[in-house]
C-alpha cells in the first residue's frame, strides 16, 4: 500500500520491545512510500525500545521520535502524535496493533472518499467494545506475516466495504483527517488515559463529522501484550490503577457533559450518546489545542 507524504503514521509504545518490533515490521512490510512516521517511547523502563526506534529511523528516514521523561498514559502519547503530525491524514497505531496492506488500503479509501468521515477505524480480533461488527473471530492467531496478510485479504474480500457510523469511538488504531484536527484539536488532556477516546469521538460528531467503522479493514491486536509481560504483582497494581483511572475520568466526563453527578459507570454503551452529540458546537468546550512536545524529541 502506497502512503505518501500527505499521510502521517504514529506509533506509541511503553516497554515490551518484541511487540513493538512486530508492529514496526508489519507496518514496513504493509506500506511503502515517504509517509511521515512519528514514534513515541512513553517512558519505557529500558533502553531497548529507544534502540529499536533508532533502528526504525534507519529503515524509514522520514521519522521523528520522542522519549517522554514520564509516562503520560495512552492519551498523552496520542496527543504527541496528533500535535506534531504534518499529514492531511493521521494514522494512529498502538504498539500491539499489527497492520496489513488491506487494512491501510480500506481505511484510507474510506477517509478519502467522504469528507464527513472524520475518523475511520477498522475491525480486529479484539476491540473492547465487544460489538460483533468490530470483532472478527479467528480460528487461530496468525504466526507469520504471510498468515497475517492473508487474514487481512480474506476479511477485505468477505466483509462489507460500506462504512458504518459508530455510536461511540474506541481508539487503539484509527485514521483522522486534518479537517477534524483543525476543527476540534487533539485529545482533551483532562482525560488521563480513559475516556479520552470517547470524548474525542463525541467532539468529532458534535463538530459535524462522523466517526465510522469499515468492516473490510482488518488489523491484528495482540491482546494484553503490554499487560501479560508484567510480573503478577505488577499486573495486579496496573489493574487496580486502571480502575482508579476509569472512575476518575468518568467523573470528569460526567462533569464536562452535564450528566448527573450521582450516575455510576456501568458500561460505555450505556452512556446517552445520541443526546450528547446533539448539542451545538462550542469551541471553548469542544476544542483542545495541540501541545508542544518538541523538547521530548529523541536525538
Amino acid at each position: 500500500m502506497e502512503l505518501g507524504e500527505d499521510v502521517t503514521v504514529g506509533i506509541s509504545t511503553y516497554g515490551h520491545c518484541p511487540t513493538t518490533l512486530t508492529a514496526l515490521q508489519s507496518l514496513f512490510l504493509a506500506a511503502r512510500g515517504n509517509f511521515e512516521l512519528l514514534l513515541i517511547d512513553n517512558h519505557s523502563p529500558d533502553e531497548a525500545v529507544r534502540d529499536l526506534i533508532r533502528q526504525a529511523r534507519l529503515e524509514h528516514p522520514n521519522t521523528t521520535s520522542f522519549f517522554y521523561s514520564e509516562n503520560r498514559e495512552y492519551s498523552g502519547a496520542v496527543n504527541g502524535i496528533l500535535s506534531h503530525a504534518r499529514g492531511q491524514w493521521v494514522i494512529f497505531l498502538s504498539n500491539d496493533i499489527f497492520v496489513t496492506p488491506d487494512y491501510l488500503r480500506e481505511i484510507m479509501a474510506a477517509v478519502r472518499a467522504n469528507p464527513r468521515h472524520g475518523i475511520v477505524r477498522g475491525c480486529s480480533n479484539f476491540v473492547d467494545n465487544k460489538k460483533p461488527s468490530h470483532n472478527v473471530q479467528l480460528s487461530r492467531a496468525p504466526t507469520t506475516f504471510e498468515d497475517l496478510f492473508a487474514v487481512g485479504k480474506t476479511v477485505a474480500a468477505q466483509y462489507p466495504r460500506e462504512p458504518i457510523i459508530d455510536e461511540f469511538f474506541v481508539g487503539d488504531a484509527f485514521v483522522v483527517s486534518r479537517a477534524v484536527l483543525d476543527r476540534i484539536g487533539t485529545y482533551d488532556p483532562a482525560f488521563f488515559g480513559y475516556f479520552a477516546d470517547p470524548d474525542f469521538g463525541l467532539r468529532t460528531q458534535i463538530s459535524g463529522f462522523e466517526h465510522v467503522l469499515v468492516p473490510s479493514a482488518f488489523a491484528y491486536h495482540q491482546r494484553e501484550a503490554n499487560f501479560n509481560c508484567l510480573p503478577q504483582v505488577a499486573r495486579d497494581e496496573k489493574l487496580a490503577e486502571r480502575w482508579r483511572l476509569v472512575d476518575l475520568n468518568w467523573n470528569r466526563f460526567r462533569a464536562k457533559y452535564g450528566l448527573p453527578a450521582d450516575e455510576p459507570y456501568s458500561s460505555i454503551s450505556q452512556v446517552p450518546w445520541q443526546a450528547l452529540r446533539s448539542v451545538p458546537f462550542d469551541p471553548a468546550k469542544h476544542y483542545s489545542a495541540p501541545g508542544d512536545y518538541s523538547a521530548d524529541r529523541l536525538p
